[in-house]
């Protein structure tokens, strides 16, 4: 079963008093907001690189605001690096997997304009330059523009100088000078910046299904035509020249038959084969010096020998170490990410690699992929130059199911992969898990993942189409977040959420929706409307229609593996948030927006919102000292006293105890508790003493008010004070609440005409729920002091739509102070739950509510860290 342990682990943490901080449980969303400056492990950097990472701002052609971009920094100028992104084309695995990745690494990520680099299938609506494929020439001007703004450029070859992927296969005959004078200036780029392109070999059928009217007919002509077997140029005779007369002859040196049907949209699919060989080979003959790296992938690969295997020789002659060529197209952008994190992190990252299924060196577990799964894995880590070592000396671990060598096999092939993952998890080490199978497996392995791994400790998780696509997705989540923990003392928020939404975008895309059954039902549904799977666009209006009723199967109907399922095995599990035993916790997940890139069913998109628990947990690693109490049953006499407990292994293990008769404690000390952790909050010493001058470090209320500053709950009075004797005002109050419970959203109704300024969202919110009420003139009262039993009021009120427990508490109760009577009796309630769970205090050595009084910031500040517990 799933491991969600931490309640009980946080309970036993704090019977054994491991924990010097309170364990918090309030959640932490800093996506929209920034976060407090951390000090981090400066890197060197060039001036120019350093002025340039300054001079970001937002561009009119930009798509992402950098004006509110936190976290951590490794530059001298204190912020994140920028990479710029020109993507394959806007598909999510290009686009959204690609910005998680490299913000999980620490870096911003600028893009151009969605519609410079879209592309749309036939039917739908064009791009604003009046055509389905991206603009060249903006985006040239776009990366002119970032070279004043960043040195890291990952530029696709493709997009640049063919409108994308689907459209380069389409392009043909003409002059190319305007492409060469785009890759003259690329050439000029990479004289003063770091430049990774991403590039594609052909693919077999040079066309795509449904674009420019190309249908399923065409495309098994063309991939048949050039499935065909070539004549194999010798090393010597390896010219563009040579390759393109080669494209119709034979393996022999015959005239290769044509389908006569086909035979101008195979002629049309050669010339588009020589305008993308011609191209690269400019760019990599421009780029003597070789200032840049490639990542070519083989679109729609063959094993055997096809009309592509001239050309990649070619390539890899040419390329002479310069990057390498290997099957899969999807992964690209993300491989040359991982590539640049490498060098900016400069580190070599050792890995492990653990098969299952017996078929690693001797099945390639695709059609569409040219090596064995093993030779596939070891190209793709010898292309990103991390070391393949021994299991004992890696930093990560990479686990692959590959097809099984005997189809009785399959379960027991899943069962040892499930508990070697689990062993990883528990004792961990981060761990890539790569299914490299799929279809084999019929989604067995992916459904007792969701219900027996804590999921959210691995590194990276992939199945997606290819095996090459697989792996090389699989390696660039993990390896780029292992890079960015290995790297920095701290990890950040904006880092962390990045990293899990790359994480959860692959679970709920590879296993809910392609392996557990999701895209099953969106087909079905498209079907039963009398629309194409392939293409169902019809008009806006229709596409709304088809958008929410995608999003409300995948989350309500019942499949194998659901969106729920998904959700449900991440909320509230540990993540790894540095390389020491420390582990974030997963609060909140909300998935919204579901959509389907080019209208077709092939993947989908989905906007991902995740909340972070204040929590961060640290493994024991020293000898506890732990004492239990052990008092004998009435006339017994206890002459020995032994204490054991379990291995991972399922075997009783004895611990050495003392047991003293006098006291009645048993005394042991251990480190064999894997699964205890402590959890503490903390702050820099010197911006903790400095921050406000009127809250010292031994004041009674100093860690409150750390807590409620930290936590974005209250802010100071002025730039370094926070008054904490001042009153605390309705608006204060509800803005707190309302900070505490997420910034949730209310609806549109008729506010007070006093209700206006930094607090209106928050007093909206509150009297929406009944937290706040008007008052007799009908005003909100922003400025008003709070009475110790309003506010007592207020939290009840906040406990109750939080789903708080109302009924418990072992605090004294309302009835158990001397002035309980002057609580007015409509508040007594409020006041008694307040109490029992210890939110609220007595004054005067603790006899003594004052509920008339006035409550200063200090006690709400205290008030606030002790609700925050209770949730």
């Amino acid at each position: 079963m799933k491991k969600k342990a931490l309640s009980w682990l946080l309970c036993a943490a704090l019977i054994l008093t491991m924990i010097p901080a309170g364990a918090v449980t309030a959640w932490a969303d800093t996506t929209n907001k920034p976060a407090a400056a951390a000090e981090v492990n400066a890197s060197p950097i060039t001036t120019e690189a350093a002025e340039k990472t300054a001079a970001v701002t937002t561009s009119a052609l930009t798509t992402i605001d950098l004006s509110n971009a936190t976290g951590p920094a490794i530059s001298n100028t204190g912020k994140e690096p920028v990479l710029a992104y020109v993507p394959l084309d806007n598909r999510p695995v290009n686009v959204d997997r690609v910005i998680y990745e490299a913000e999980s690494a620490g870096f911003q990520v600028i893009m151009p304009e969605e519609d410079l680099c879209a592309t749309r299938l036939d039917g739908q609506p064009l791009n604003s330059n009046g055509t389905p494929y991206g603009d060249s020439k903006k985006l040239m001007a776009w990366i002119e523009e970032m070279d004043q703004k960043t040195d890291y450029f990952v530029i696709s070859l493709d997009q640049l100088l063919s409108g994308g992927l689907v459209n380069s296969r389409t392009l043909y005959g003409g002059s190319y000078s305007d492409e060469y004078q785009m890759i003259d200036k690329l050439v000029e780029l990479s004289q003063n910046n770091q430049v990774y392109i991403v590039d594609t070999v052909a693919r077999l059928a040079t066309c795509t299904v449904g674009y420019q009217g190309a249908d399923l007919n065409t495309y098994n002509a063309m991939r048949q035509y050039n499935l065909q077997g070539r004549y194999v140029l010798k090393s010597r005779d390896l010219t563009v020249k040579n390759i393109i007369a080669d494209y119709t002859k034979s393996e022999k040196g015959g005239k290769l038959a044509n389908n006569s049907v086909y035979a101008k949209e195979i002629n049309h699919s050669l010339k588009t084969r020589e305008r993308k060989l011609k191209l690269i080979d400019y760019l990599l003959s421009m780029d003597g010096a070789g200032r840049m790296k490639y990542f070519i992938g083989i679109d729609d690969s063959n094993p055997q020998n096809t009309i592509q295997t001239n050309e990649v020789n070619y390539l890899k002659k040419k390329l002479d170490g310069r990057g390498l060529i290997y099957s899969g197209a999807d992964e690209l952008g993300m491989m040359a990410v991982l590539n640049l994190m490498i060098d900016y992190y400069g580190y070599n990252v050792n890995a492990s690699a653990t098969y299952f299924g017996n078929t690693e060196s001797s099945g390639s577990g695709s059609v569409y992929d040219m090596e064995t799964v093993k030779e596939n894995l070891e190209k793709h880590l010898e292309s990103i130059g991390i070391n393949l070592v021994d299991r004992k000396k890696a930093d990560i671990e990479i686990v692959v199911l590959t097809s099984p060598s005997t189809a009785i096999l399959n379960s027991k092939y899943i069962d040892q992969a499930i508990d070697y993952i689990n062993g990883n998890i528990s004792k961990g080490i981060p761990t890539i898990v790569i299914n490299s199978a799929p279809s084999a497996y019929s989604g067995n392995l992916e459904y007792r993942m969701t219900r027996e791994c804590e999921m959210s400790m691995l590194l990276a998780y992939s199945s997606w189409g290819t095996v090459g696509n697989s792996i090389g997705l699989a390696l660039c989540n993990g390896v780029s977040r292992y890079l960015y923990l290995h790297s920095r003392d701290n990890s950040s928020d904006t880092a962390d959420i990045a990293f899990l939404k790359g994480l959860i975008f692959s679970y709920e895309k590879d296993i809910s929706y392609i392996r557990g059954g999701g895209k099953t039902l969106f087909n079905d549904y498209l079907t039963s409307n009398g629309w194409s799977t392939s293409n169902f666009y019809q008009s806006d209006e229709q596409v709304k229609t088809v958008n929410a009723a995608l999003e409300n199967m995948l989350k309500t109907s019942e499949y194998n593996v659901t969106v729920g399922d998904i959700v449900d095995n991440l909320t509230g599990c540990r993540y790894f948030k540095g390389l020491d035993g420390e582990c974030g916790i997963i609060g909140k997940i909300n998935l919204s927006n579901y959509s389907a890139p080019f209208f077709r069913t092939y993947e989908i998109h989905f906007d991902i919102g995740v909340k972070l628990s204040d929590i961060t947990l640290k493994g024991v690693k020293d000898a506890l000292t732990v004492d239990l109490p052990y008092i004998p049953a009435a006339g017994e006499l206890t002459y020995s006293y032994d204490l054991y407990y379990m291995d991972q292994n399922g075997k009783l293990q004895k611990l050495p105890v003392i047991y003293n008769k006098q006291t009645g404690q048993v005394t042991f000390a251990t480190n064999a508790m894997p699964n205890f952790f402590t959890a503490v909050l903390t702050m820099d010493a010197d911006k903790a003493a400095s921050l406000f001058v009127d809250v010292h470090l031994s004041a009674w209320y100093f860690d409150y008010v750390m807590y409620a500053y930290e936590k974005g709950l209250m802010s100071g009075t002025s730039s370094n004070t926070f008054q904490p004797s001042s009153p605390m005002t309705r608006g204060m109050m509800v803005y707190a609440l309302y900070q505490m419970a997420g910034e949730p959203t209310a609806k549109n109704t008729a506010l007070p005409a006093d209700v206006k300024g930094w607090y209106e969202p928050a007093a909206a919110w509150a009297l929406e729920k009944g937290i706040s009420s008007v008052n007799s003139q009908g005003l909100f009262g922003a400025g008003e002091a709070l009475t110790r039993e309003e506010l007592a009021h207020m939290l009840w009120q906040y406990g109750k739509i939080a789903g708080l427990d109302m009924e418990g508490g072992s605090s004294t109760g309302v009835y158990g102070y001397a002035d309980v009577f002057a609580v007015e009796p409509e508040l007594r309630e409020a006041m008694d739950w307040t109490c029992r769970t210890g939110i609220l205090t007595g004054t005067s050595g603790g006899t003594l509510l004052a509920p008339k009084s006035t409550a200063t910031r200090a006690e709400v500040a205290a008030m606030l860290k002790r609700l925050s517990l209770l949730q």
